[in-house]
């Protein structure tokens, strides 16, 4: 028994779509599918995957684009905590900003909630709400393989932006502080961009958090 995960970068911003799935009933997540949903599909066919959940870290366009292909191709449940609906329902609007076309996308049919848990196979990903980078971002902790899938609360060396709609530094840093470095160091945690780190990479190196302690 155990967890498989792949990560597909898609899309013009190189997001992170990452394919979680339990390796014996090969139940499965697929979490920020922002782009390039024939693509995640093809990988999810090959695989022989069985999709339970579709889970958005946040509402931004590039990390939600092809929510509504994807639903469509497996009919299961699309999950965003409550306060990023607005940014679920404009993010064609959004992307037009960036240069970038992007479809309008589905109303969820699960909003998410701190520590509220979803479950595929073996597999229970418990939502931690770190509001920041947005106001409903939400981080998926694997308690049981110490896997963190951050979204854009936490990446390498860095932490996620505050200048957009909803953003908060503040609320960000606490979210951090709170939410994340209470977590162990050899937590992996794997990001809505760039490389994979861990949290005691994060709490040693990270400028950003430097001197902040729980």
């Amino acid at each position: 028994m155990g967890i498989k995960i792949k990560n597909i970068q898609v899309g013009a911003l190189e997001v992170n779509c990452y394919i979680l799935w339990d390796s014996d009933t090969l139940d499965a997540f697929i979490i920020d599918p922002g782009a390039d949903g024939p693509s995640i599909k093809k990988e999810v066919d090959a695989l022989g995957l069985k999709v339970k959940y579709i889970v958005n870290t946040h509402g931004h366009f590039d990390h939600v684009g092809a929510d509504g292909e994807l639903r469509s191709y497996y009919s299961v449940p699309l999950a965003i905590h409550k306060a990023d609906v607005k940014l679920l329902k404009n993010a064609a609007g959004h992307a037009a900003i960036f240069g970038i076309k992007a479809e309008p996308q589905p109303s969820p049919d699960i909003f998410l909630t701190n520590n509220a848990t979803l479950e595929a196979g073996s597999i229970t990903l418990k939502v931690l709400h770190t509001p920041g980078h947005t106001p409903g971002g939400v981080c998926l902790y694997d308690e049981a393989k110490a896997v963190l899938f951050s979204g854009d609360t936490l990446f390498s060396g860095s932490i996620g932006r505050t200048d957009l709609e909803g953003g908060s530094a503040e609320g960000l840093m606490n979210s951090i502080k709170t939410r994340l470095l209470c977590l162990d160091d050899k937590v992996r945690v794997l990001p809505g961009h760039g490389a994979a780190t861990t949290i005691g990479a994060e709490r040693e190196h990270n400028p950003f958090l430097l001197g902040l302690t729980m």
